[in-house]
């Protein structure tokens, strides 16, 4: 495989790999003759199938944070028409509503299209309605499919407004993603996306996580994030591994480099929220070269552990994963991965301890919906 392209610019990086192959995972196992890359077959085939064939690529570094590219060899990847979230509801594919009248734990989703599949992941954040929420599972829509989609509130002080969503244009966090997949309730989401406004200094009437995300100090930060990354990322690119000053933060995967690319973004912002934004000061990490074996080591992990089936509200199967510290969720559709991520329990910052909100401080309407 040809080095990928982009890396112009940055002569410290190039010089680190002058000598090695770009593709830093094979390198990992010339240690040993007899080393192995690690056994799959505790996942479900088309993980197994798709882990098999990765290969990982020097990263691109920002402020501490290290994004890996991953490509892979001779893995099936999907066909057909497929749209992101965000893209579905600009386009009109997507249509997001309250469901009746407004239930908070759940909204109704319909693709409008004749032919092209949406992924909804894990985190996606929808605006408007009654109230702000994120999606709980990877779900994958098909054509002409409309479901009742589990979603949380990710804005506790508002219950009014349009009964129609539209796109949200991030992600949340990973801290809050963490406790989603952890099986936290309503009340932990709400304690998650209380800490992050507060820390971030966004902290605002209705409690939303999608104001203070996109408050103006913290979106230009996270505009220097995405400028920096997304144009070099290297042709081929169909997932990314995260590693922070810390360590491994998480890993996403996808079927297709499309899919991928849309994503980034939106996926960029939600880790550099935790390990950026809210993590040590930036000037410590200016020049400090990535941890390469961090990447790799946390890939391992992630082959070994396995996965397993569960239930998804849409077209296709479920994926879960909850072994030894790590938690993810997937969704694949005719015996190939749409989208798989995984991220480090112990990396999630602290659960505040904060109350949940009394019932009586909510919106009249919101009230014992939850």
């Amino acid at each position: 495989m040809q080095a990928p392209e982009h890396f112009h610019g940055r002569q410290w990086i190039t010089a680190l790999f002058a000598a090695v192959t770009v593709v830093v995972y094979l390198a990992a196992f010339t240690v040993s003759a007899s080393a192995q890359r690690p056994p799959t077959d505790r996942h479900v085939p088309e993980l197994a199938r798709y882990f098999n064939g990765v290969k990982i690529a020097a990263p691109i570094t920002e402020q501490g944070l290290a994004v890996y590219p991953v490509l892979v060899d001779d893995v099936p990847l999907l066909k057909g028409k497929w749209q992101a979230l965000d893209q579905a509801i600009d386009r009109g594919t997507l249509v997001v509503r309250e469901k009746g009248g407004g239930s908070v734990p759940t909204v109704t989703v319909q693709n409008r299209s004749r032919d092209a599949y949406i992924l909804l992941m894990t985190g996606d954040v929808i605006k408007g309605g009654m109230q702000t929420r994120t999606v709980r599972h990877d779900t994958v829509l098909g054509p002409r499919q409309r479901i009742d989609l589990d979603v949380f509130c990710v804005e506790a002080q508002r219950w009014n407004g349009s009964p129609v969503f539209s796109a949200g244009k991030m992600q949340a966090p990973q801290s809050i993603k963490g406790e989603i997949r952890n099986g936290g309730s309503q009340a932990d989401v709400w304690s998650r996306v209380a800490e992050n406004n507060r820390s971030l200094g966004t902290e605002n009437a209705t409690r939303s996580l999608e104001a203070a995300i996109q408050a103006p100090a913290v979106k230009d930060k996270l505009d220097a994030v995405r400028k920096r990354v997304v144009p070099e990322v290297p042709r081929g690119t169909v997932g990314f591994i995260f590693t922070s000053s810390n360590g491994a933060a998480g890993a996403e995967f996808f079927g297709s480099e499309a899919l991928a690319r849309a994503e980034l973004p939106q996926l960029l912002d939600s880790y550099a929220v935790d390990f950026i934004i809210r993590g040590k000061p930036i000037a410590v990490f200016r020049n400090i070269l990535p941890d390469n074996k961090a990447a790799t080591s946390f890939f391992e992990r992630i082959c070994r552990e396995g996965s397993e089936r569960t239930k998804t509200a849409g077209a296709g199967a479920g994926i879960r994963t909850d072994s030894a510290g790590l938690i993810g969720d997937g969704v694949s559709l005719d015996s190939t991965l749409v989208h798989f991520g995984v991220q480090v329990g112990p990396n999630v910052p602290a659960k505040p301890k904060l109350p949940p909100p009394n019932q009586y401080d909510l919106p009249e309407g919101q009230r014992n919906r939850h």
